[in-house]
């Protein structure tokens, strides 16, 4: 069984078999690369892990079977331009058809991960935005279990 931290890269995968309108898609390296809002390749998608958090049992680990539940908190932050139109109200138009796709892609899907459950979406709102250009951020939440089998 794996000990490693949740591997964001598995939502990546997800989102490029199932989102082909994305023109990007990438890491929090990638998103942090970007410094102004007019810069941002669009439509695109960037993933980020939020945290994970462990949940001991009240009883401890036995010597052989220590298996613990982890929760994962991961978000994406949408980009979005609309270059028809100077009103962001129609960028968030725009964002609509994506953030379908992005839900449907991740509501439900199980990452492969020993005990993984199924991701479920927990908010999401606007990060920024300006004339045409619109970031949206979105955390889903999801569990894998780590430690060790007899």
């Amino acid at each position: 069984m794996s000990n490693a931290p949740f591997d964001h890269r598995q939502v990546i995968e997800r989102l490029k078999a199932n989102v082909p309108a994305l023109r990007e898609i990438g890491t929090a390296a990638d998103f942090q690369a970007v410094k102004r809002l007019p810069d941002f390749p669009t439509p695109a998608a960037y993933v980020l892990l939020a945290e994970e958090s462990g949940e001991p049992k009240p009883s401890g680990n036995s010597a052989g079977s220590a298996r613990q539940k982890v929760g994962v908190v991961f978000g994406v932050v949408l980009a979005v331009r609309s270059y028809r139109y100077s009103q962001l109200a129609d960028a968030a138009d725009d964002l609509w058809s994506i953030l379908d796709q992005v839900r449907s892609a991740l509501v439900g899907w199980t990452p492969e991960l020993p005990l993984a459950r199924g991701a479920q979406f927990v908010t999401g709102k606007t990060l920024d935005s300006d004339d045409t250009t619109l970031l949206w951020g979105e955390i889903y939440s999801t569990q894998h279990s780590i430690g060790r089998t007899p």
